[in-house]
């Protein structure tokens, strides 16, 4: 009955795009195109929360806003920023997608707040769940919306039905038991929805963004996970654990994940 709008980025801006993430211009709308946008996006891109943990900025979901953070600055951002911006992107390149709302699972057994979005996309007769923006477990490809086990880069991930109108995506574990990730719901919500969930996650006095600095980034050959002031570093079958002293945050933030930010601004919320 209805139809659901998003913005689209020019033809300029979606070249620039790819080129942030490391691709070319054009990227034709198939479903190997949405694997590698996935895993190019979640390699390139950090999740970050340095506006809200360090620097008390305030948080734009606009496309312009996003668009010049995530694109321009070469900067990152949390769920509500790059899954928003990346779905624009999808629909730029002519992907038929839509925003889908969240809660996060893992790690939890009671019900959570809804504070994840992501995106499904519809190609060829069946859906996809992409995600670009957890800062944990996500999958690095575009997960068919289907109970069978699904492979790739090395990582396995299903979704099922919880029974009461939501999927569930499971994640593979090295000893074989299916651990949840997200439980999301499956119908269109537009962009100006998550304003308002986001605000309110932002607000709450224990809100991880807020009282944690978290910077997460996938490699080629693993994953790179800093919180605080600790940096858990895994590379192929090894891991390494470094700890920062507050002044060398500012170096490790340029030079570990690549985000230009104003070293001196970084120093002076860090107290230094």
């Amino acid at each position: 009955m209805y139809t659901v709008e998003y913005d689209r980025l020019s033809e300029e801006q979606t070249k620039k795009y790819l080129e942030r993430i490391g691709l070319s211009y054009p990227a034709a709308p198939t479903l190997e195109t949405l694997h590698t946008l996935i895993w190019s996006h979640q390699c390139r891109v950090p999740f970050e929360d340095i506006d809200t943990s360090l620097l008390a900025c305030p948080v734009s979901l606009s496309t312009q806003d996003l668009y010049r953070k995530i694109v321009e600055e070469r900067r990152g951002g949390f769920c509500f920023e790059l899954n928003g911006l990346f779905l624009l992107l999808l629909k730029s390149l002519g992907f038929e997608a839509y925003a889908c709302m969240c809660r996060v699972a893992a790690g939890f057994t009671t019900l959570r707040a809804l504070t994840h979005r992501a995106s499904i996309v519809r190609l060829d007769g069946r859906a996809y769940l992409c995600d670009v923006g957890l800062g944990g477990p996500m999958a690095p490809f575009a997960v068919e919306l289907s109970s069978k086990p699904q492979t790739r880069k090395g990582e396995t991930y299903r979704i099922t039905d919880t029974g009461d109108g939501w999927k569930l995506l499971l994640r593979r574990e090295a000893e074989g038991t299916d651990s949840p990730v997200i439980i999301f719901a499956t119908v269109p919500f537009l962009s100006e929805d998550f304003t308002p969930l986001m605000d309110a996650l932002l607000a709450r006095p224990d809100n991880l963004f807020s009282n944690h600095l978290v910077i997460n980034l996938r490699t080629p050959d693993g994953y790179k996970n800093f919180r605080d002031d600790t940096l858990i570093w895994r590379a192929g079958g090894e891991r390494k654990e470094i700890r920062y002293a507050p002044e060398d945050i500012p170096d490790m933030i340029q030079n570990v994940f690549g985000l230009n930010y104003r070293k001196e601004l970084l120093a002076k919320n860090l107290h230094l």
